[in-house]
């Protein structure tokens, strides 16, 4: 869609302009309906946004097709876009993105709504208790995958200090993203010291934001350890999983050593009779 009225030829040019310039896709917003709002250059773009708990397979026809729209040209099957007005939204002229995508590619109509719709009745039919759990496991495999085991969390009164945080967190902390407003049945991150939710997608914005030197904190509360909340010039990540919930920090040396001490007696070996038994 563009902000001004054009002819078709006008917003085929300002299409192809807006591939040609190089512009990065970013990502704006997430409508009412769950659609993905995005930017690039003079152009937005309105995208299926890749459901919470969905197979491998059907994300990634999603994330192929959303590619081939941004730019320009499926990487699977080399189809390229065409587009086609339909009139205006709000005033806003809008056209109707095509790609012809071949039968065997994962994008592809023919492969790709199978599979969402599919996926819609099963998670239609899925209890919230199921949904939920699996929500949980999901969370919790993504976690163990991006902290290394040397980096959890084992000592109980930590904890105990983390689900005393997260209930001040979900109390103060009503803001997040549209993402989660849509579905709350998926991961939620939070940076300690900010106040905003974040599914994994829009973390993972979130973090390239960081690294652009776009943080949300202070200079004071980015050196804070978020346990015993001393300024340190150095502090070692933290990442405390509890149920969909992730909070994300940073500990110093002496609370991160602390936390990663397990708090549980060794079990003593029986003798006996299951000894005897055994013989």
């Amino acid at each position: 869609m563009w902000d001004t009225d054009m002819g078709m030829s006008e917003l085929k040019a300002a299409l192809a302009e807006a591939y040609a310039n190089g512009s990065e896709p970013k990502f704006i917003s997430v409508a009412d309906n769950g659609d993905e709002l995005w930017g690039m250059g003079s152009a937005m773009f309105v995208l299926p946004a890749v459901p919470a708990g969905a197979p491998p397979e059907l994300e990634y026809a999603l994330r192929v097709r959303r590619d081939a729209v941004l730019s320009g040209t499926c990487e699977e099957c080399n189809a390229s876009l065409d587009a086609n007005p339909f009139g205006q939204l709000e005033g806003v002229e809008a056209v109707a993105a095509i790609i012809a995508h071949r039968r065997n590619c994962p994008a592809s109509d023919e492969n790709l709504l199978p599979q969402l719709r599919g996926f819609r009745e099963r998670r239609g039919s899925t209890s919230a208790d199921d949904i939920y759990a699996a929500a949980s496991k999901a969370t919790r495999l993504r976690v163990e995958e991006k902290a290394p085991s040397r980096r959890m969390i084992r000592n109980r009164k930590f904890e105990t200090w983390g689900r005393r945080l997260l209930d001040q967190k979900l109390a103060e902390s009503t803001a997040k993203c549209g993402h989660l407003h849509v579905d709350s049945a998926q991961t939620w991150n939070i940076l300690l010291g900010d106040t905003r939710w974040w599914c994994n997608q829009c973390w993972e914005y979130q973090g390239q934001e960081i690294v652009r030197g776009n943080s949300p904190l202070s200079i004071q509360e980015d050196f804070t350890c978020d346990h015993c909340r001393t300024v340190k010039n150095e502090l070692e990540p933290l990442i405390l999983r509890i149920g969909t919930f992730v909070l994300h920090g940073g500990l110093c040396r002496t609370c991160s050593k602390r936390s990663m001490e397990t708090t549980e007696k060794p079990r003593r070996k029986r003798n006996g009779a299951k000894r005897r038994g055994r013989r």
